[in-house]
């Protein structure tokens, strides 16, 4: 579709589409470098996923030997990254346009929001960060993260999920119920001194079981980002979406990385 012509005529020779419009093939070749691709949100959540790695590890160390003279706090980092992210993904969420150019930033803090939380789970409940069985836990829960996401990928690809209206209302209330019990823990414990139980710090076994719950449904809402990125792609999404899929994409694997690490901590603190 032709956005923009000249009124003169004189200057319509300079339009590259005066050419173009002649053979279908290219035609077809440019209306697909407007449109989202999978193979374009593919490389876009390739390039975040490692973008946030590098930054959590230049964190880690940044926290745990310092770097470049800078010893930082791990609660300082903790809540810049989640409360930087926050912002700047309310930003992405609202103004999907400027996806390409802020999900980098988001992936940054992200990469600090998950090293001083992994930081601060290896020192409450794996022994301390420099314990190589922390370490270890560390590891495998990047490496868990990544299986469930290929595990969901494979389910969803050979229609074993689908993501139907069923499992979106699921997946949507447990979200919306997630977000409604941490407002009332911040709000009640917080400001009213409820001493309301806090199942995201309990390692007993209705913490341990809570975590678990917070793992699959974390894993459905990976589900949710895939059927948006096929719908995208299948419908001829802008440009554009594809960093929006990416950046959907990497909000929820650093969650199931979170809740996996937790868990994993929760289960080898009762050992």
């Amino acid at each position: 579709m032709r956005m923009y012509r000249s009124g003169n005529p004189t200057l319509q020779v300079f339009e590259k589409p005066r050419w173009d419009e002649l053979d279908p093939a290219s035609t077809a070749t440019r209306e697909i470098s407007r449109t989202m691709t999978l193979r374009g949100t593919v490389i876009a959540s390739a390039v975040l996923v490692a973008i946030c790695a590098i930054s959590a590890i230049l964190s880690w160390q940044a926290i745990t030997v310092g770097l470049f003279s800078m010893h930082l706090s791990p609660m300082l980092v903790l809540f810049g990254g989640m409360l930087g992210g926050l912002g700047v993904g309310l930003v992405i969420s609202f103004a999907p346009k400027t996806a390409p150019y802020l999900s980098p930033v988001y992936a940054v803090l992200e990469g600090g929001l998950i090293a001083a939380f992994s930081l601060i789970i290896a020192e409450r409940w794996l022994g301390g960060a420099k314990d190589p069985a922390a370490l270890g836990t560390i590891f495998q829960a990047v490496v868990l993260t990544f299986t469930i996401a290929a595990g969901m990928l494979i389910a969803y690809g050979t229609g074993l999920i689908r993501g139907g209206k069923v499992f979106t209302a699921v997946a949507m209330t447990g979200g919306l119920g997630l977000m409604l019990y941490v407002v009332v823990l911040w709000i009640g414990n917080g400001i009213f001194g409820a001493n309301i139980p806090n199942l995201y710090a309990s390692a007993s076994p209705i913490g341990i079981g809570f975590t678990a719950v917070c793992l699959v449904l974390a894993s459905m809402f990976l589900v949710l980002d895939f059927r948006i990125i096929d719908e995208g792609v299948r419908r001829g999404a802008p440009k554009y979406m594809e960093w929006y899929g990416a950046f959907s994409l990497l909000v929820t694997l650093v969650w199931i990385y979170m809740e996996v690490l937790r868990l994993l901590a929760k289960m080898r603190s009762n050992d």
